[in-house]
């Protein structure tokens, strides 16, 4: 028993990977009573990664598991998107406020914010986590599975009742356990940091130019993200480029970039980023499952991803949780993927169109990519609200669970 509103402790789970799928999954699976381990590859949690834009779907699993408004402290509520051209100059603002509660305006937020914020929960929850663990194997041959890794003291197996692959794009579960996974072709890379600073609101937004597309975003404590990112080939052999030039590449095509980009003077602090789609033909293999990345890595283009991972770490624990009543987790695991995927696949889709559609633009065409971005904001307000609502990850006009994708009930 870990809290006054617990259930007594039943099946055993235990999650590889100690990303924000990981940690959000461990603390569902606890708060619902569940024995939880996490086998983490690192050998300790220390912050990595830049911003991170939290949206409706994710922020109500968020509230669910009592750290919605520690998350919005930490971050900053944004009630309108701009597209800007390359020089600065707003295309479209998108009021996010005249279709969203305030409580579900995205947050932007540091990765690495979010992340302790789960870790701390995790730990008070009483999750067993172990580091320096790298999965080699899933045994599936005896009566209850096992994450079989390897760790500086040796092999370390790990058995549970269910086995979660939450260990990202390259997950060693997904292929240990041979679900068979397809890499869509396009490859899209993308350049992150954080500055200590706030920059003036006319700077806020992305930029667009052709191929590439830019920005910053205003976080909590007078600091900035900013990202640069384009496709495979825009983005090709960035990292083996000398630092200066890169920069001075991007502020010539983006100068308002110069505002964050000048207080670096190497890649030293920078994160630098590959994104590749991935779809599983199932996420299940047996009492095997996969989550977040692992599952269905998507292009950036919509800043789904984390969103995902966080919604389907919640509706797993309630499927499993409605499935132990019977005994019956292969059932709840089809259950699972029959009510998510859905949704998750829509979400790919349209990021991967969109993903598409930059790569193939013809370089010297902006002009028009600007008119037809202007063009958008003829668009009606229901056309409005139904793309707004799409791409906060909901389904429907709805602002509940349900229309987050999550149908099983929350299990406790």
């Amino acid at each position: 028993m870990t809290g006054a509103n617990m259930m007594p402790e039943r099946l055993e789970v235990a999650i590889a990977g100690g990303g924000i799928a990981g940690l959000t999954a461990a603390l569902t699976f606890r708060k619902a009573g569940f024995k939880v381990t996490i086998l983490e590859q690192a050998v300790a949690f220390a912050p990595v990664g830049a911003g991170i834009l939290l949206q409706a779907n994710g922020l109500m699993v968020l509230d669910v598991l009592g750290l919605g408004e520690l998350v919005r402290a930490h971050g900053t509520a944004m009630p309108r998107l701009l597209l800007r051209d390359r020089l600065g100059r707003c295309l479209v603002a998108t009021e996010l406020h005249a279709h969203l509660p305030p409580r579900y305006w995205p947050v932007c937020i540091h990765r690495a914010h979010l992340h302790d914020i789960l870790w701390q929960a995790c730990a008070s929850a009483g999750v067993t986590t172990h580091f320096g663990c790298k999965v080699k194997a899933v045994d599936t041959k005896a009566g209850m599975p096992a994450l079989v890794c390897e760790t500086i003291d040796g092999i370390m197996t790990i058995s549970g009742d269910l086995i979660v692959g939450a260990d990202g794009v390259r997950s060693a579960v997904r292929e240990a356990v041979g679900i068979p996974t397809h890499l869509w072709p396009i490859v899209e890379g993308s350049v992150q940091g954080v500055v200590p600073h706030s920059v003036q609101a006319a700077c806020h937004g992305e930029y667009l130019m052709g191929a590439e597309a830019c920005g910053m975003l205003p976080m909590a404590q007078d600091s900035t993200f900013w990202f640069w990112g384009g496709s495979s080939q825009t983005a090709a052999g960035v990292a083996t480029r000398e630092f200066a030039n890169w920069k001075n590449d991007v502020c010539r095509r983006f100068p308002p970039m110069h505002v964050v980009l000048s207080k670096y003077n190497s890649w030293a602090d920078i994160v630098l980023l590959q994104h590749r789609s991935v779809r599983c033909d199932a996420w299940s293999s047996g009492k095997v499952v996969l989550i977040g990345d692992a599952a269905h890595a998507m292009s950036p283009n919509l800043g789904q991803g984390a969103n995902c991972a966080l919604v389907d770490a919640l509706a797993l624990a309630g499927h499993i949780a409605a499935g132990n009543q019977d005994g019956d987790i292969a059932g709840a695991l089809a259950s699972f993927e029959k009510d998510r995927r859905p949704l998750v696949d829509r979400l790919q889709e349209r990021g991967h169109s969109e993903g598409a559609s930059v790569q193939g633009r013809w370089l010297g065409s902006e002009a028009i990519v600007n008119l037809a971005v202007r063009l958008t904001r003829f668009a009606s307000f229901s056309r409005q609200r139904a793309d707004i609502l799409a791409m906060s990850g909901l389904d429907g006009n709805g602002f509940d669970l349900t229309a987050a994708g999550i149908r099983a009930p929350v299990p406790w």
